[in-house]
């Protein structure tokens, strides 16, 4: 773990690392054109202790997808003010990839990145975007309420056409595992869609369920990931996230 510190880079695994300085666009109900976003939000009045882990996650809806395979790219990062101190939180960058080819939905963690392969059509909600897991500080802790947490990045799609509504939320467990190919992360909302055929949200981490406890913005019991915050729409920038053009 980094020692956090004024404008402190908060890391939760030696993998994370993308996203960071990204320009920020105010979020909104009309879709941004150049490919950025950001949303801001509330963590609720429940003090977070030392030691224990934030678990953000990131959904997502997709619109304009036809009948040929697309993939949307995603880096960001996470911002947030306690006490006086400035946190950011380099968030994993994500690929999420919509195949006809795909029948059963996948989250995975490789190299660096979230890997989340989808069945092109017949899901029913929120499909995984990004997520990461940040330990808050020992002995300290975070006290409720703490606002506003920003969650900015940038989307990248070859497709024309493609259009994505998203959100974010954020929960807290006792014991987590920063090894995010432990956590057995399910990729959508639909449950009928990924090998975790039950009502939990996208993004909920199967295997830890038994740790989550009231806090950032989950009241523990069968919120797993939190509630999610407004939504924001943006056209993905027509390239790739290594910066390739349309």
């Amino acid at each position: 773990m980094t020692s956090l510190t004024r404008r402190s880079l908060f890391t939760a695994s030696p993998a994370v690392g993308a996203g960071i300085g990204l320009l920020a666009a105010a979020g909104g109900a009309r879709a941004q054109s150049s490919g950025s976003s950001s949303i801001s939000s509330n963590f609720n009045g429940t003090p977070i202790p030392g030691g224990d882990w934030i678990w953000f996650t990131a959904v997502m809806k997709v619109q304009g997808l036809g009948s040929d395979p697309v993939t949307i790219g995603f880096m960001g990062s996470i911002q947030f003010t306690v006490d006086g101190t400035t946190y950011v939180v380099p968030v994993p960058s994500a690929l999420i990839t919509f195949s006809p080819t795909v029948t059963v939905a996948t989250t995975t963690f490789s190299g660096g990145l979230w890997v989340t392969m989808l069945p092109l059509s017949h899901l029913a909600g929120n499909v995984m975007l990004d997520a990461c897991a940040v330990q808050v500080p020992k002995p300290a802790g975070f006290p409720g309420g703490v606002q506003p947490v920003s969650w900015q990045g940038m989307f990248f799609c070859m497709t024309p056409g493609i259009t994505v509504q998203w959100q974010w939320a954020a929960g807290v467990y006792t014991v987590f595992n920063p090894d995010y190919n432990q956590l057995g992360v399910k990729p959508v909302d639909d449950n009928q869609a990924s090998m975790y055929q039950n009502s939990n949200h996208a993004g909920t981490p199967e295997y830890y369920e038994q740790y989550v406890t009231g806090g950032a913005r989950g009241g523990g019991g069968s919120n797993f990931t939190g509630s999610e915050s407004g939504t924001a729409a943006v056209v993905p920038f027509p390239g790739s996230m290594m910066g390739g053009g349309s």
